[in-house]
């Protein structure tokens, strides 16, 4: 397909019609901003321009056509209107004489920030970044297009918020997704209802990744700041990390189970921002709780990073072997089997001990009437004195009962006692030669994982081979553990890449650790979209340890 395609510059569907799009509604004859891009307008001898979608501080969206894969495509072009512009009808971009070094050193970052996403472009949950390139004076990235609305128009749509039973559905995978991305490296800095998008597959993707200086306020260019969900450092000079994302999903969440939008942070010290379960009283308390940790204020007693957010999130509220999902060890098991045959045994005391004192009761009771009082019918006193002593063998028989009865619960509080679990009640497992992200799945809630990632030629990738408490040390839940986990050896060999898509080689590489870069090159004789080539051989060593990595290009076949 060529630029000359007939296509609805609105929807980028064909349309052989004149006229408005009937599906979008878009008409060629509405107006433009000249200092954008125009419609039909062709970049890097592949991709169609068409509308602008949207501006911020940093550049432009427009919605895109590949002609080499046929695909809809979004594109961002770097555009800051505080250091550059554009004349109307042209396509260069003219940078104001004062900025151009910051402007240079911005277009820097946001060059290597989409190169950053493009390698993980594997992640199903965030906008793929399909490729960037240099053009008209600026930098230009492409991702794909997102078949679906934002969070924000589903929220509308649902009655304006969502259940926890919803949340817990939809939410972990983006999560985890996040949790990669800050591994990598990256901060977003813009997480709320407008820059997650529910997909037609009813899946989360991530989008509207920025550079830092288009996040946070007093920067050079126009900072894009999403009132509610931006943490107050973004405010400020303060640095920002982890935790600055920690608030963001934190504030999407409490709009999501709440339906009501969180006060902006620089406001909240004027504003007592009710938590969450006081307006949803179906959320659970301990989400609540851990939501507002996540929106604290000061950056030193928020919630640091994604992994213990969501640690927290999903811990059960209940004991260990009470709450829904809890994967316990034998050793766990047999401490509350202990506990339950405890608890049965002082229950059968205690009702022993009742079952006596009542019998004494009853035989007192008799006594007093007179029931069995001597009577002249029955023969002599010597006769009554032996039916008399009945009663009183009964009275001393339950005494006995009783005495031997109340010696056992003493008897089970001194076993109690000297049997009875200190508060830390968990035993630590053996991790070493385990996966790491089988580990975190399986005791989630129950430990929190502090991991040290380092290089081993013994060990593969993902698997622990250090703790720092032993095997068997008993703790109380939610206790730190720190554990090593292995990248992987410094240098792996390159695998065979013969038949394989780009999906399946590119996956195999990011399980190696090898840094990849993807480039289309035409190659009739390999099937669309198979790998043709890589910049090394296969088998070649190629060494992955972050310092001096070597990337590998990857030449993906078209024809």
């Amino acid at each position: 397909m060529n630029k000359d395609s007939n296509l609805c510059m609105g929807c980028m569907n064909e349309k052989d019609y004149e006229g408005p799009c009937k599906l979008c509604g878009y008409s060629d004859d509405d107006l433009c901003i000249p200092t954008y891009l125009l419609p039909r307008t062709f970049l890097n001898e592949r991709y169609i321009v068409g509308k602008l979608i949207s501006y911020n501080g940093e550049g432009a969206v427009y919605i895109g056509y590949d002609t080499v894969t046929s695909t809809k495509i979004t594109i961002k072009e770097f555009m800051p209107d505080t250091l550059c512009a554009r004349k109307k009808g042209e396509m260069e971009i003219t940078v104001n004489a004062d900025n151009s070094a910051l402007y240079k050193t911005y277009m820097s970052e946001f060059a290597d920030l989409h190169r950053s996403l493009m390698k993980l472009r594997g992640m199903a949950h965030i906008q793929t970044v399909i490729d960037v390139f240099y053009e008209n004076g600026t930098c230009y990235a492409v991702s794909e297009f997102i078949n679906g609305i934002s969070l924000k128009t589903y929220l509308g749509n649902s009655g304006g918020s969502l259940s926890w039973e919803q949340v817990k559905e939809l939410f972990p995978p983006i999560l985890t997704t996040l949790s990669l991305i800050h591994a990598g490296g990256i901060i977003h800095r813009g997480i709320s209802p407008q820059t997650i998008f529910v997909t037609d597959k009813m899946e989360l993707k991530l989008a509207c990744f920025c550079i830092s200086a288009g996040r946070t306020t007093n920067t050079e260019i126009a900072c894009e700041i999403f009132s509610g969900y931006a943490a107050p450092e973004q405010y400020t000079n303060e640095v920002n990390g982890t935790w600055t994302d920690v608030y963001g999903i934190s504030a999407v969440l409490y709009k999501v189970l709440t339906g009501t939008a969180p006060a902006e942070a620089i406001a909240r010290t004027s504003v007592n921002m009710l938590e969450p379960a006081m307006i949803n009283r179906n959320i659970p308390q301990n989400v609540s709780k851990v939501i507002m940790a996540g929106m604290r204020l000061p950056t030193d007693k928020r919630i640091r990073s994604i992994t213990e957010f969501v640690d927290r999130l999903f811990a059960p509220p209940k004991a260990i072997g009470e709450g829904p999902g809890i994967v316990m060890s034998r050793k766990e098991e047999k401490i509350l089997e202990k506990k339950e045959k405890e608890r049965l045994k002082t229950l059968a005391v205690l009702i022993l001990v009742g079952v006596g004192l009542i019998l004494f009761a009853i035989a007192f009771a008799l006594t007093l009437s007179g029931v069995c009082a001597p009577s002249e019918t029955h023969g002599s006193y010597s006769g009554s004195s032996s039916q008399f002593s009945s009663p009183n063998s009964v009275i001393s028989g339950s005494s006995e009962d009783s005495s031997a009865g109340s010696e056992d619960p003493e008897s089970s509080d001194t076993e109690n006692s000297s049997s009875e679990e200190p508060t830390a009640d968990i035993y630590v497992p053996d991790f070493t030669d385990g996966i790491y992200e089988l580990a975190v799945s399986r005791y989630n809630g129950i430990f929190v994982f502090i991991p040290n990632y380092v290089y081993s030629d013994e060990y593969a990738n993902g698997v622990m081979f250090d703790q720092s408490l032993e095997e068997g040390t008993m703790v109380s839940r939610g206790t730190q553990i720190k554990v090593k986990v292995s990248k992987g050896p410094i240098a792996v060999t390159l695998p065979d890449y013969t038949d394989k898509t780009e999906a399946e080689y590119t996956e195999e590489l990011a399980k190696l650790n090898i840094k990849y870069e993807v480039y289309s090159t035409y190659d009739p004789s390999v099937p669309y979209g198979n790998v043709s080539f890589c910049s090394k051989q296969i088998g070649d060593t190629v060494i992955v340890e972050t310092d001096r990595a070597e990337t590998v290009i990857v030449y993906i076949a078209w024809s």
